[in-house]
């Protein structure tokens, strides 16, 4: 597996995506759902398609949030994209998103990129190849206390309020609290030393998968655990808190 061809594959796959998604950022969206707390517009649908066909050169399998798996029986490797990650953010005309794109073999990520294309701001990287951003070398901070640093998070959607008040009661114990809306620029601002630790509870793989290479290419850990048959609970963190 050439890392290189297929790290320079996915990011022209991701700008193609950014500059179809800029030219309709102020217009029109046509809204698929907004039912709960989650919102899908048509172009999410018209993004992944752009993305998929430009990584179908490949012939590896692909799973993306809009239209699911295609399996290739040949491939160890897929890739995994959410076409917006911060969909809310992306109606509402906010820049906290971007277009993520991962390419994985099994539980690794071996290639990694996400793109805010409202601040042409290109994260990337492949495994053992380090972490940049904008072709600068990007590494994660040296903060090791929680007084000093900065956490990014979600509000859950908890079910009880015991949880409720323990997830409360933990930012007292933080520097700086952030939450921007998006799983994948959370990942990158981590891999970036933007910010230092990043969990949330129910997160699915395409929102996080690039960010997995990202920061643990940039030094850090990115631990990821199941919490049921799709989602999972991150801690993604420069790897001294």
């Amino acid at each position: 597996m050439d890392l290189k061809e297929h790290l320079e594959l996915a990011i022209n796959a991701a700008r193609e995506a950014g500059e179809f998604l800029i030219e309709n950022k102020h217009k029109e969206k046509i809204i698929n759902s907004d039912a709960g707390r989650d919102i899908k517009l048509k172009i999410d649908q018209d993004c992944e398609q752009i993305i998929k066909q430009k990584l179908s050169v490949s012939q590896l399998s692909f799973v993306g949030e809009e239209y699911g798996a295609d399996f290739k029986n040949n491939s160890a490797y897929v890739w995994v994209v959410d076409p917006i990650d911060g969909t809310a953010n992306y109606f509402r005309g906010l820049d906290q998103c971007c277009t993520s794109i991962a390419l994985m073999k099994g539980n690794e990520s071996h290639v990694g990129v996400i793109y805010n294309f409202n601040t042409d701001e290109l994260y990337y990287a492949s495994k053992n190849n380090g972490a940049f951003l904008n072709n600068n070398r990007i590494n994660v901070s040296n903060i090791d206390t929680k007084i000093k640093a900065s956490l990014i998070t979600g509000l859950p959607a908890s079910e009880s309020v015991n949880s409720s008040i323990n997830f409360i009661e933990d930012l007292g114990k933080w520097k700086k609290v952030r939450m921007f809306g998006s799983a994948a620029l959370s990942c990158a601002y981590v891999a970036a030393g933007k910010c230092d630790y990043y969990s949330e509870i129910g997160v699915y793989i395409w929102d996080f998968a690039a960010g997995i290479c990202l920061v643990e290419e940039a030094g850090g850990d990115a631990s990821h655990s199941k919490i049921d048959n799709e989602r999972y609970w991150l801690k993604f963190s420069n790897n001294l808190l």
